[in-house]
């Protein structure tokens, strides 16, 4: 495949700033066992892209931990294979107001330094298992200067969830988007990943860097979608869009669905990888109730589990009860108490007989080794 792949490991867009106060998005764990960045890389090995740059942003620390070499991607390599590219780099830059265009900005040599002729560029708001061999066919075959992804099967549609209203011309070519036409005939979710030619991206990148001096973000997009050859690869692959509590705890409990994980992790394109962890298998005791839950190797059920998602290493002591919940990592939830809706971050820790309750579109969140 001649493309290369960029991964933007930023916290850019309109997230969860509890799930990233020490992380980047790029890093908060999904689904029992994974990071938001596995599938990113899978999807790019799977298709064929053995070159990958990851711009990092602030708390890149948290991706480079779990990443490490790229060895279980195989792209730890003398040629190509995995790069972390620093946030932004040029001079005058600056961490606290960086753009997206300000990242790309600062990593130009290493761009131009690329052989490949196309660039795949991937945000870090979604998860799916997506072929970008397709894609790149799609914006080569419509001689397109960009190609942009977008799904119509979002697994985790909350009550909050808002459609994006998205008129094409009949061969795919975006003609504009709107976020409020939440009832058009063609309403997809954009996931903030394209393609483009790698020499087409210098240019638009000053293009962008002028047009913003004078002109909104809003208008400067349909700016573009006037003067360049935009278009939209809309497929039915399955997405879990992740922007905030709500879709997070959504997006996990989705996983309960047999189809959702069958679309998600035995997709055609190939398997989702993550770093392997040597942890004992769960183990649950005699008092232990489980039903219709993702529970991971090393955790610990001694209380009733249902409906909800269990990361390594946790445990749910006896006469605790766990409903429509994400426990992530190394968590202990105390006897007796009460969950439900609630999203527990890595390694906190719940006192026997606590009850705490929210509910899908307002989850209850525990920070970080926080005690209550």
């Amino acid at each position: 495949m001649d493309a290369a792949g960029i991964i933007l490991a930023d916290n850019m867009a309109n997230l969860s700033r509890e799930l990233t106060t020490r992380r980047t998005l790029a890093a908060v764990p999904f689904g029992a066992k994974y990071r938001q960045i596995d599938f990113s890389l899978s999807n790019m090995v799977n298709s064929g892209i053995n070159n990958v740059g990851i711009i990092m942003s602030q708390h890149y620390d948290s991706v480079m931990h779990h990443v490490q070499s790229g060895a279980v991607w195989d792209l730890d390599r003398k040629l190509a294979g995995l790069r972390y590219l620093p946030p932004l780099a040029a001079p005058g830059s600056s961490m606290s107001n960086g753009s997206r265009t300000e990242s790309l900005r600062s990593n130009l040599i290493y761009i131009s330094e690329l052989k490949e002729k196309y660039l795949v560029l991937c945000g870090s708001g979604y998860v799916g298992n997506i072929d970008f061999t397709a894609m790149l066919d799609h914006h080569i075959g419509s001689n397109a200067d960009i190609t942009c992804f977008f799904s119509n099967n979002v697994a985790n549609q909350t009550p909050l969830y808002k459609r994006m209203g998205l008129v094409t011309d009949s061969d795919g070519r975006i003609r504009s988007f709107d976020a409020s036409q939440q009832e058009a005939m063609n309403c997809e979710l954009a996931m903030s990943t394209c393609v483009i030619k790698r020499e087409f991206l210098f240019e638009l990148i000053d293009w962008l860097e002028s047009a913003l001096k004078t002109g909104t973000p809003q208008g400067v997009l349909q700016q573009m979608f006037t003067e360049m050859n935009i278009y939209a690869h809309i497929t039915d692959e399955l997405v879990i869009y992740l922007e905030d509590l709500c879709t997070y705890l959504a997006g996990n409990l989705a996983l309960l669905d047999y189809d959702v994980r069958k679309q998600l992790f035995h997709a055609p394109s190939g398997p989702v990888i993550t770093k392997t962890k040597d942890s004992t298998g769960t183990r649950y005791s005699e008092t232990a109730n489980v039903s219709n839950s993702l529970i991971a190797d090393g955790a610990v059920i001694e209380g009733e589990v249902r409906n909800s998602v269990i990361f390594r290493g946790a445990r749910i002591k006896k006469h605790a009860v766990v409903e429509n919940c994400v426990i992530m990592q190394d968590s202990t939830v105390g006897e007796g108490a009460h969950l439900n809706y609630a999203i527990l971050d890595k390694e906190v820790l719940i006192n026997d007989g606590r009850m705490l309750s929210g509910y899908l579109t307002h989850p209850f969140y525990c920070k970080r080794n926080e005690r209550i």
